[in-house]
């Protein structure tokens, strides 16, 4: 009979993640005092909900009572060579060439309880998948799961997969076993390197591991209500959602024969939209952008945002 820890190592690559780990659920007391030093330095660019948030997201019990392990699930979204946006046109972040990546990983993290559930003795297992839209520490739960540690740009760094991966929990009610030993801790691999720091377009890695989000340009470009800042219109470098600088020069994302994004992930890149020319994108109508990007992350921004940051 299998226990938990060894059922997920069984089956995660059959529901399209590229590494996962099993943990006992507790409370995260140390991120919640670092994430609210990080508010209170004024680092959160007025965003409410990460504020209202800030008192519970280290208590996975707010979205799922009861809890009592957490998988932890990782995602690539490297694709192979060739797949890229051709030359001169307006930028769009890795993550979004496909569908929104929310929905994608939750139903991938309900295959995986589906099959968690086929297995003797956790057939009546009842769960929550969580995604980075709700409020949770999902990066220092992947890495209490041992999957990484967080790089000088406050990303999750994988040693295999490097930081182009998208992190899925799966709560559960299912108790590990009595013998589990947590997973060991990968230890911080950024060394002396500064190339995401140097590399940054606005400077907004203050400092190592920490993110002024109001100088960001996928905040700008994503999340702010309105268009792009004056200040930071100069330096967008052509980008209009989101921005892969940072991935793009650390090391551990620029290795030969590093692992693609896996078979079934549904993460695949929608070729006609990689394409989509600058005065292309200043023709579309809103009609035109609801059928060309149904299911994109892009929806979120709206055509309007996108145009404003041509």
């Amino acid at each position: 009979m299998y226990e938990l820890p060894e059922i997920v190592e069984r089956e995660y690559g059959r529901c399209g993640f590229s590494a996962a780990g099993t943990v006992a659920f507790g409370l995260l007391d140390e991120e919640r005092e670092r994430f609210g030093g990080w508010l209170a330095a004024g680092y959160g660019a007025g965003l409410g909900y990460l504020e209202r948030s800030a008192g519970y997201r280290h208590d996975l019990r707010r979205l799922f009572p009861a809890v009592r392990s957490v998988v932890v699930t990782l995602t690539s979204y490297r694709r192979p060579a060739g797949v890229e946006q051709a030359e001169g046109v307006p930028r769009i972040a890795r993550f979004a060439w496909g569908e929104d990546y929310h929905e994608v990983l939750k139903r991938n993290l309900r295959r995986l309880a589906e099959a968690i559930r086929r297995y003797d003795g956790f057939g009546g297992v009842k769960g929550r998948a969580v995604v980075d839209s709700a409020p949770a520490f999902e990066r220092a739960w992947a890495v209490r799961a041992g999957l990484g540690w967080i790089g000088r740009s406050s990303m999750l760094v994988h040693p295999r997969l490097g930081s182009m991966t998208l992190i899925g929990l799966l709560l559960l009610d299912a108790p590990l076993p009595e013998a589990f030993e947590p997973p060991v801790q990968v230890p911080d691999g950024c060394g002396g390197c500064g190339r995401c720091v140097e590399a940054c377009p606005t400077g907004a890695i203050v400092a190592p591991r920490r993110v002024d989000a109001g100088r960001c340009i996928a905040y700008q470009t994503i999340e702010r209500q309105g268009v792009v800042e004056e200040e930071i219109r100069p330096v967008l470098g052509g980008r209009i959602f989101g921005c892969d600088r940072c991935l793009e020069v650390c090391p551990y994302n620029n290795r030969s024969g590093q692992p693609l994004m896996p078979a079934g992930a549904g993460l695949e890149a929608v070729p006609e939209r990689l394409g989509i020319t600058a005065e292309e994108w200043r023709r579309m109508t809103p009609e035109e952008f609801e059928a060309r990007f149904a299911g994109s992350p892009l929806v979120r921004a709206g055509l309007e945002k996108l145009k404003s940051s041509l």
